[in-house]
């Protein structure tokens, strides 16, 4: 008797769990992005690539994102030449570090894709100048937030 009551629970347990039925307002076949917590920069892991004709530019932005905490695993140089500041890739699973990595690169841009399973990206433009400082890019962060969630994703916590 006892195991088909705890059988029984077991059952009624599995079915109404949570983690197995997405959040409450997605739909169905939307990815799911994790909106908090917001990691910090010391969790985050970044490429950083130059996409310029200057000498030197993707190691100088990642020294200065390793001063503030990032951990930078490689750099390079792009495939092609970006005339902006900055565009930083990042796929659903980095959802909110990609967000939070945005927010160092003055007037940068994002791009999310839902396929990309590469480390966070950054491509450095001909615009480039400085990474922000940790304070201007809380600042930036706190104003903005994680902003609209991209189209076939939803939110989760």
């Amino acid at each position: 008797m006892l195991a088909l009551v705890a059988g029984l629970i077991t059952l009624w347990a599995i079915r109404n769990d949570s983690q197995l039925t997405g959040g409450a307002d997605c739909e169905p076949g939307a990815v799911e992005i994790k909106t908090a917590p917001i990691p910090a920069p010391e969790e985050i892991e970044v490429v950083v690539l130059n996409g310029t004709d200057r000498d030197g530019l993707a190691d100088q932005a990642a020294a200065q994102l390793e001063d503030r905490g990032f951990i930078v695993v490689e750099t390079g140089d792009a495939e092609e030449n970006y005339d902006g500041t900055a565009l930083v890739h990042f796929g659903p699973d980095q959802f909110t570090a990609g967000v939070h990595t945005h927010a160092y690169f003055y007037q940068g841009h994002q791009q999310f894709e839902l396929e990309w399973d590469k480390p966070i990206t950054v491509v450095l433009g001909a615009d480039f100048q400085e990474v922000r400082s940790a304070s201007d890019a809380r600042q930036s962060f706190a104003q903005g937030g994680v902003g609209e969630l991209p189209d076939g994703t939803c939110a989760v916590e």
